[in-house]
C-alpha cells in the first residue's frame, strides 16, 4: 500500500477533498460519549465541542460501551455490561424519555441510515454479526465466518465496514454488502491491527485507528486505490464530524478533537468512546 505523512508544516490535499479546517473556526453539531463518576456508574452524556453544555442523558448503568445515534430515527444505541460481564444492548428514544432493553446476550454496533434496523456481535467466541429489525424484532446473519470486533453502516446503506480478528489475533479490514454482493477483505497487514472503521460521508474512505508503528494512531484509507494516509494523530475510536472537517477521539480516558488533517487538536473533556452527532 502507498503511504503519504501528513506534515504539519505543509499544506496538503485531506482524503476528503475539502478545505482544511481553519483553526479559529469551531465545529458544529455535538459529541455524544460516556461519563464516569466512579466503577460502576456511567452515564450517556451530550457535550458541544468546545466542551460547554454538557447534559446526562441516562441514568448510572454498570459499564456502557460504544454508543450510537441516528440521525433520522434519533434513537441512541449502546451496549451495557452487567455485574456479572453479560452483554444487553438498549435503546433510547429521542426525547430522551423511553429507554428500553432490546436484546440481551449481544453488542450493539451501529444503526442502518433510515434507522430501522442495527447491527449487533453475538457475546461468544464466534462474535458474528448480524442486522435486526427493531419493528419485527428479526434477525439476519452477514458475516459468514468473520469474528466481528466492531461495524458501521455507510450513509447510502449499500455497505457495512467491520474489523474483524484474524489468525494471528489481530484485526483486518472488511466490506460487507447489504445488496448480495459478498465480503471484501481490504486489508491484510500480520501482526497489525485496524479496528473501529468509520465511512467519510461520500463512502469513499475509511478512518480508523491502528497500532501500525507502535502506539495507536488514526489513519484513513481510500477504499478504492488502498491509500493510506496517516493525520500523525495518536487516539482511539474516531468519529467524524457532520462537515468531515473534524474528528473527535479518545486519548487515554480523554476526549479530544482536531481537524482531520491532525491539526488544531484540542481536548473537550473527561470521557470514553464518543461519536459526533449534529
Amino acid at each position: 500500500m502507498k503511504r503519504k505523512l501528513f506534515f504539519v508544516f505543509l499544506i496538503v490535499q485531506t482524503v476528503f477533498t475539502i478545505v482544511s479546517a481553519n483553526a479559529s473556526e469551531l465545529p458544529g453539531g455535538k459529541i455524544l460519549y460516556i461519563d464516569s463518576n466512579a466503577p460502576g456508574e456511567n452515564y450517556l452524556t451530550i457535550i458541544n465541542p468546545d466542551g460547554s453544555g454538557k447534559k446526562r442523558i441516562t441514568p448510572a448503568f454498570n459499564n456502557i460501551m460504544f454508543p450510537k445515534h441516528n440521525e433520522k430515527s434519533g434513537w441512541i444505541g449502546f451496549t451495557n455490561k452487567t455485574q456479572n460481564m453479560s452483554s444487553e444492548i438498549y435503546l433510547l428514544n429521542k426525547s430522551g424519555d423511553r429507554l428500553k432493553k432490546a436484546i440481551t446476550g449481544a453488542a450493539f454496533e451501529d444503526f442502518s441510515p433510515d434507522g430501522k434496523f442495527f447491527l449487533y456481535t453475538s457475546s461468544d467466541n464466534r462474535s458474528s454479526l448480524y442486522i435486526y429489525s427493531i419493528e419485527n424484532r428479526h434477525a439476519i446473519k452477514v458475516s459468514e465466518d468473520l469474528r466481528i470486533t466492531s461495524a458501521k453502516w455507510s450513509d447510502d446503506g449499500a455497505w457495512i465496514a467491520a474489523s474483524a480478528l484474524t489468525e494471528d489475533g489481530t484485526s483486518d479490514l472488511y466490506l460487507i454488502s447489504t445488496l448480495a454482493q459478498g465480503i471484501k477483505r481490504i486489508t491484510a497487514t500480520e501482526k497489525v491491527n485496524e479496528s473501529f472503521p468509520v465511512f467519510s460521508r461520500d463512502g469513499k474512505f475509511l478512518a480508523y485507528f491502528t497500532d501500525r508503528h507502535g502506539d495507536n494512531e488514526i489513519e484513513y484509507l481510500a477504499i478504492d486505490q488502498s491509500e493510506i494516509q496517516r493525520p500523525l494523530v495518536r487516539g482511539l475510536y474516531p468519529s467524524l464530524s457532520p462537515d468531515n472537517r473534524w474528528m473527535v477521539f479518545q486519548t487515554g480516558n480523554t476526549v479530544s478533537i482536531s481537524s482531520i488533517e491532525g491539526l488544531d487538536v484540542k481536548t473537550v473533556t473527561k470521557g470514553t468512546t464518543p461519536i459526533w452527532i449534529k
